[in-house]
């Protein structure tokens, strides 16, 4: 189990402190999971296309931001280069592979530090079936919307929830950087004015996939720290059974500065989506925990 410490700033900026922690799992050989926990960015990525090819890819996307540990903050034009380079960055890892073999991709979630027009907010961004929730007064929400078959047929009422649950295509996902779609990152936005006692959870399904809403909203409703509430995440998703590899970040807003005075007045306290994209076209089956239709 990999962990990440507390990330501070001055305070004039927002302040945050998180803990993350990650595992292999009690099935899986290999974890092709990555995160990278440094502010201002919090980010997960859940590799795909066989043992090598998976690892490699998550960790190729979460490069992709490295330039930015350590602003404090990312811009919107920023953040769309980082995106940008990963996409390119992880597609390029399938040249001259073979793609019956599974070409290498990856998910992408989490939250950066960011601000709009001087108030200070987190932007929630999301490739796949990796999960944003943020922790509310009485459970939790889960901001992003998971980009898989199962989610489709859900929204379409073609599938409920436990026939999703039971689905034996759950793992079938319909955006993704890499795995064979090209060179482009078409990801989910959601703006979120940043609150003192926000709490948001970024994980990969090895978390989303072993723990129910409710056992989630318990152990992150204990008043643990957020280094013992990943640790007790991924505790619990190895106790029912830890059939993915599983990583976890858990980011609690301690400080929020004023916002500029010339700041809009028209950003709430709901998550707003900012972009949506339609799902683009399905790729070709892959031979590994994450999977694409044919």
């Amino acid at each position: 189990m990999r962990r990440a410490g507390e990330t501070g700033a001055s305070a004039d900026e927002i302040l945050l402190e998180h803990g993350a922690a990650t595992d292999t799992g009690l099935i899986r050989s290999h974890n092709e999971d990555s995160y990278l926990a440094a502010r201002p960015v919090f980010l997960v990525a859940d590799g795909m296309g066989g043992h090598e090819a998976g690892d490699t890819a998550s960790k190729t996307a979460l490069a992709a931001f490295a330039p930015c540990v350590g602003a404090p903050e990312i811009t919107g034009d920023a953040l769309m280069e980082c995106l940008g380079r990963a996409a390119r960055d992880v597609d390029a890892l399938g040249a001259g592979r073979d793609p019956l073999r599974g070409l290498p991709g990856c998910t992408l979630s989490g939250v950066v530090v960011t601000s709009v027009d001087g108030r200070p907010c987190l932007r929630v961004i999301n490739i796949g079936d990796s999960r944003t929730y943020r922790m509310t007064p009485d459970g939790v929400e889960q901001i992003t919307v998971d980009h898989s078959e199962v989610q489709e047929l859900m929204a379409s009422g073609q599938l409920t929830e436990g026939q999703a649950q039971a689905s034996p295509r759950r793992h079938v996902i319909t955006r993704a950087l890499g795995a064979g779609i090209g060179p482009v990152a078409l990801a989910d936005h959601f703006l979120i004015p940043a609150r003192v006692g926000d709490r948001l959870i970024v994980c990969t399904d090895g978390i989303s996939g072993e723990i129910d809403d409710d056992s989630l909203a318990e152990i992150i409703h204990r008043g643990q720290g957020p280094q013992e509430t990943a640790d007790a995440l991924i505790t619990t998703a190895l106790g029912a059974g830890g059939k993915d590899n599983a990583t976890v970040i858990v980011i609690d807003v301690t400080h929020v500065p004023p916002a500029a005075p010339d700041a809009a007045t028209d950003v709430d306290s709901s998550t707003i989506p900012s972009a949506k994209h339609d799902t683009l076209p399905r790729a070709r089956e892959q031979h590994s925990n994450k999977e694409y239709p044919s």
